[in-house]
C-alpha cells in the first residue's frame, strides 16, 4: 500500500509539472517574426512579418506586408494574431461593379492555423461573408 501510495504522489507530481510547463509555454508564443507562405485562400501571397514584442502578450503588435501588395498591422490577443486587409475590386458584385472586400485573418500562434473571413456585406448589395481555413507556412 505504501508503494502505491508514493507511485500515485510521484505521478500527480509529474502530472501537475507537466500541465504548469503547459500553461506557461502557451502563454508565452514565439514571436511570429519571418516570412510565410499563406496557403490557401485565394491570393496566394507570402508575408513577411516583423514585430518587436518579446515576450509576445496580449495587445503586441506585427506589422505584416504582402508580397501582392497589401499590409496590416497584426494584434495578438487570446492566442491568436488578428488582422484585416481591404482590397479596393475585391469582389464583383450582381451588378457587375467591383467593389472593396474586408477579409479578416485570424491565426493561432501556435499552430499558425487559422480562418480567413472575406466580408463583402454593406458595399454589395446582397452580398455576402464567407471563411476559409488557411495555414501560414515559415519560408524564411
Amino acid at each position: 500500500m505504501k508503494i502505491t501510495r508514493t507511485l500515485t504522489t510521484a505521478a500527480a507530481a509529474t502530472v501537475a509539472a507537466a500541465l504548469s510547463f503547459a500553461a506557461s509555454a502557451a502563454a508565452d508564443p514565439a514571436p511570429i517574426n519571418g516570412t510565410y507562405a499563406i496557403q490557401g485562400g485565394a491570393d496566394g501571397a507570402v508575408v513577411n512579418v516583423a514585430s518587436n514584442c518579446d515576450p509576445v502578450v496580449d495587445g503586441c503588435t506585427a506589422n505584416v506586408a504582402s508580397t501582392v501588395g497589401w499590409t496590416s498591422v497584426a494584434t495578438y490577443s487570446n492566442g491568436q494574431w488578428n488582422f484585416t486587409v481591404t482590397k479596393p475590386d475585391g469582389v464583383v458584385c450582381d451588378d457587375g461593379n467591383s467593389m472593396p472586400i474586408r477579409i479578416a485573418y485570424s491565426v493561432n500562434a501556435a499552430t499558425m492555423a487559422g480562418t480567413i473571413t472575406g466580408d463583402s456585406n454593406g458595399d454589395c448589395p446582397g452580398g455576402q461573408v464567407t471563411q476559409a481555413p488557411f495555414q501560414l507556412v515559415k519560408v524564411g
